[in-house]
């Protein structure tokens, strides 16, 4: 069984006292500093190729949402920065919140489709290979000095997961946060949070230290009318939305060296009485994760360089309800335990001209995978006692030439032996050509796949039967974009794209009344993406996108669930009209969608707004900030684990932050 090496409570109590005796902190992050560079300008990214490069050298789009921003914003989680880049939608069920890329997202999915980076390192676990964006991410926005976003096939270089995308969280070095800060954060439904980070110079090593504790009491109740009778508490579920999550990080680096390890343990109540727990009865989910990962990068020349890692990892899952006759309640759960390590050794070459090389190999070991179901009372009654192992292995190569100073090609390859045994071949070709400075047009083709999880294929119990064998899903992809640079205050990105998405594995419904994981077909989606970014003066700047995507059943021609039709962003970042002060609105607009069964999902528009006081030579900070702050009223689709069609979301909340620094 795996267990948390160090209890996070304690480690954050800890640290806030040794924290107390550090150095004197320089300043956050600036806004101005964000707002005096280009707006297509400030760091160079790593995530489309694994190597540093310009956006536009990139072999497919890259949007990018950097730390100033994210803190400007107000963002309290990732999920609700990747809610900001071009066509990602989320979907939150109360327990989790889910990520949708160009009108997919479907039920029973843990987000699986999308691969998860942490400063390059792969986050999806080794039961659910889940992409977690919530509470549950191991590490606070705080730390955040950037988030890339690669949409469409990313499985040339990446592998399993890199399906609709490829997400890589960057974050913040040693050099960015030193000294001391403490803030304290308060807000709606029974929100306080207390963090403590640390950054400065240890045993001849750069050293950055975090922690955080969140706990949230959530809705009083909560009315769900399929739930209206007397013997289901008239469709209240009272007391049953709480929320608590604990974090430790620490990044190192000396030399060539650099170490990263977290510990996170996020326990969440559910009130919707999903998967047949009876209604307004205890339902918990507990998440907890860690990983320690050592890396090594070397230049050996000016046309060579090497890169290594080798990482451990575990991750927990553990369930809780009661089933049965509300008058004679059979408690149960589940537990989902898995260890692995994992591993990556790059070399790049530029020595022959034209050409930059990548030559990479990758291994993920699933020494011990444990799945386990069971009904607790009267008498003991065992679903599913799973363990085993699991492992994974790659080879891949992807070259960047140069043909002209205008025109580039970018092919890659990538071979990978699955879990299960079988392997395959994934490939990926772009052509990039720019006609003149400012303009970039980008072709790009390729193929991805995402593995089916251990728990689709083994997991059972009394509402859910065993997937058993399945096939890999499969897409294939065509994307033209355009990137135009008209100045260094202005920049706006165009695709368009088309995706088949084969073998689909959808959480089904049985004749048993049970449900289970399948193959059940394929998906088309095609559509248009559309991001501008403006630098209206020193002290403002919009950035706005659209996406029209059509997202539909290959067979039946009729419009998947969850996905939207239209989605629609703004986001306005300001310094504020007195000295220190910054300002932030975002905007989202989601377009109609249909639920699971079918029945129309409405639109909705909804605006978040922040505005921060950091006064100059002070060691103080608040901050206050408004989360849907016209009070809209709009929900989400349910999965099918549900017996509501759709779930009403949050209305307005509230948050006032306190900073102090040292």
């Amino acid at each position: 069984m795996f267990t948390l090496p160090i209890s996070a409570r304690v480690g954050v109590a800890l640290l806030l006292l040794a924290l107390a005796q550090a150095a004197v902190a320089e300043a956050d992050d600036d806004l101005a500093a964000l707002l005096a560079q280009p707006v297509h300008g400030g760091s160079r990214l790593a995530t489309a190729s694994k190597v540093e490069q310009d956006a536009a050298e990139a072999p497919s789009l890259v949007y990018v949402r950097t730390g100033g921003e994210i803190r400007a914003q107000g963002y309290r989680t990732l999920a609700e920065v990747l809610e900001s880049m071009p066509g990602i939608h989320l979907r939150q069920d109360r327990s989790y919140t889910y990520t949708g890329v160009r009108g997919i997202e479907r039920p029973g999915d843990y987000s699986s489709r999308v691969l998860l980076l942490l400063d390059g390192v792969r986050l999806n676990d080794a039961i659910y290979d889940s992409a977690t964006a919530g509470n549950e991410f191991p590490v606070d926005v705080e730390l955040i000095d950037r988030v890339e976003f690669i949409p469409g096939p990313g499985s040339a270089l990446y592998g399993s997961n890199a399906l609709l995308g490829v997400v890589n969280v960057i974050t913040r070095s040693p050099s960015q946060r030193p000294g001391t800060a403490l803030g304290l954060d308060l807000g709606s439904l029974g929100r306080r949070k207390l963090s403590a980070t640390w950054g400065g110079d240890l045993g001849g090593a750069r050293v950055l230290l975090g922690a955080w504790s969140l706990r949230s009491d959530g809705h009083a109740s909560l009315y769900y009318p399929a739930y209206d009778a007397p013997s289901t508490h008239n469709g209240l579920a009272i007391g049953h939305d709480g929320e608590r999550s604990d974090k430790v990080y620490a990044k190192a680096r000396w030399g060539e060296f650099g170490l990263a390890a977290f510990v996170s343990d996020r326990r969440k109540q559910d009130p919707t009485g999903g998967f047949g727990v009876i209604f307004n009865t205890r339902s918990d989910t507990v998440d907890r994760s860690a990983m320690a990962d050592l890396s090594w990068g070397h230049r050996l020349d000016a046309a060579q360089e090497l890169y290594a890692r080798l990482g451990v990892s575990g991750y927990t899952y553990l369930g809780y309800g009661l089933y049965g006759d509300p008058a004679m309640p059979v408690p149960a759960q589940t537990r989902s335990h898995a260890r692995w390590l994992s591993g990556e050794l790059r070399y790049v070459w530029s020595g022959w001209r034209g050409h930059r090389v990548l030559l990479g190999a990758e291994f993920q070991d699933n020494w011990h995978e444990q799945l386990y179901s069971a009904d607790l009372d009267p008498a003991p009654q065992v679903y599913t006692d799973r363990r085993f192992a699991s492992s994974r292995l790659a080879l891949f190569v992807n070259d960047e030439w140069e043909l002209q100073r205008s025109l580039r090609l970018n092919l890659g390859l990538r071979l990978d032996r699955h879990l299960d045994g079988g392997s395959s071949a994934t490939p990926r070709v772009a052509a990039l050509w720019s006609p003149a400075p400012q303009w970039t047009l980008k072709l790009q083709g390729g193929r991805a796949f995402r593995e089916p999880n251990a728990s689709e294929s083994e997991y059972s119990d009394s509402s859910q039967a065993a997937g058993g064998t399945l096939k890999s899903e499969s897409l294939h992809s065509l994307e033209l974009a355009t990137l135009w640079r008209p100045s260094a205050q202005f920049d706006a990105s165009l695709s368009v794209y088309r995706l088949q998405l084969n073998d689909i594995i959808d959480f089904i419904d049985l004749p048993s009344g049970q449900q289970t994981y399948a193959n059940s077909g394929r998906a088309r989606t095609q559509g248009l993406e559309l991001e501008a970014t403006w630098q209206c003066s020193e002290r403002l700047r919009l950035r706005g996108s659209w996406a029209r995507q059509h997202a539909d059943d290959a067979l039946s021609g009729q419009p998947l669930s969850d996905a939207p039709r239209s989605v629609a962003k703004l986001m306005l970042t300001a310094n504020g009209p007195w000295p220190g002060t910054t300002a932030g609105l975002n905007l989202v607009r989601l377009g109609e969608r249909r639920s699971v069964a079918g029945t129309r999902v409405p639109p909705y528009l909804r605006a978040n707004a922040q505005l921060a006081y950091a006064p100059a030579g002070e060691r103080w900070s608040i901050a206050v900030g408004l989360y849907n702050l016209a009070d809209a009223h709009y929900d989400d689709p349910a999965g099918p684990e549900h017996r509501q069609d759709t779930l009403p979301q949050d209305g307005r909340q509230w948050r006032l932050q306190f900073g102090w620094s040292f």
